[in-house]
């Protein structure tokens, strides 16, 4: 698509601004963590660095996701979703991790499949994703935080991802991989190809950077992150999400023309003037 090429350009183009605390790759393969949010921060430029280490996933169309064949590195840590002892990463990882050369996708015939027809799986926004909601996923995981889709546990094991999940589904509806070693696919693949989030919902629940990080036991999100649409939302749609998720931090996206912005709101009491 048009959207993804001229994103694709730009990316090459421009870095990010945000301030960043640096701290050193691992030795096979990790992601660099850089959080601009701690203290003491210093600038840098924004990146995520890999060693030459590079997984393969294969495309599974049926399943909206890539179930991996060949993982590499320590990159499995903090990225995909386990399940029947497989891993399998999302549309929006897939296209992070294939940008930086650390991932190579097949399709059924262990063909490889280019960026090109990655943008396009992302731009379709048919499995779970939309176009602006990989531009902040990327952001933030070149910031070094670990970001996951919103209300899907990392594992079965995990049931401590979000405590508060969309009433308009369930756990089991927002499981979205694949079931067992068959190949059978359970109803969380129906949520990640049709889940088109309206009105304002998190679409991500993001940590900080952590190398104890367990998928089993993840804790709660440092904030859970909500894609801004073309307009900006009403005073009481704001107030209805914040009620809703009160408890967890929540943060606004918004990216125009691929640049990605981050908003925050807090309640202001003004004083009576006489």
């Amino acid at each position: 698509m048009a959207a993804a090429a001229a994103a694709t350009a730009r990316d090459r183009r421009r870095r990010s601004r945000a301030p960043e605390a640096a701290a050193a790759a691992d030795e096979d393969g990790e992601e660099q963590h850089l959080n601009p949010f701690l203290e003491g921060a210093h600038p840098a430029s924004s990146r995520v660095q890999f060693r030459k280490v590079v997984s393969r996933a294969r495309w599974v169309e049926e399943a909206g996701a890539a179930e991996v064949v060949d993982s590499k590195g320590k990159l499995w840590l903090t990225t995909g979703v386990n399940r029947g002892g497989k891993l399998y990463y999302n549309v929006e990882e897939i296209g992070f991790l294939a940008e930086r050369g650390a991932l190579i996708l097949l399709n059924d015939k262990d063909e490889t499949i280019g960026m090109g027809d990655i943008y396009e799986k992302i731009a379709r926004g048919n499995y779970g994703c939309s176009w602006d909601a990989f531009q902040a996923y990327k952001h933030l995981k070149s910031l070094g935080y670990i970001v996951g889709r919103y209300g899907v546990p990392w594992t079965k094991k995990d049931s401590g991802t979000c405590d508060i999940i969309h009433e308009s589904t369930s756990m089991d509806e927002t499981d979205q991989s694949v079931d067992g070693a068959d190949g059978t696919f359970s109803d969380i693949t129906k949520l990640l190809k049709e889940m088109q989030i309206d009105g304002i919902c998190p679409s991500f629940q993001v940590y900080l950077p952590n190398s104890k990080f367990k998928k089993s036991a993840p804790g709660s999100p440092s904030f859970l992150l909500c894609i801004l649409r073309d307009k900006p939302p009403s005073r009481v749609e704001l107030e209805a999400v914040e009620n809703k998720f009160e408890g967890i931090p929540l943060k606004y996206c918004h990216v125009d023309n691929g640049r990605v912005s981050f908003l925050s709101f807090s309640n202001v009491t003004l004083p009576n003037l006489p």
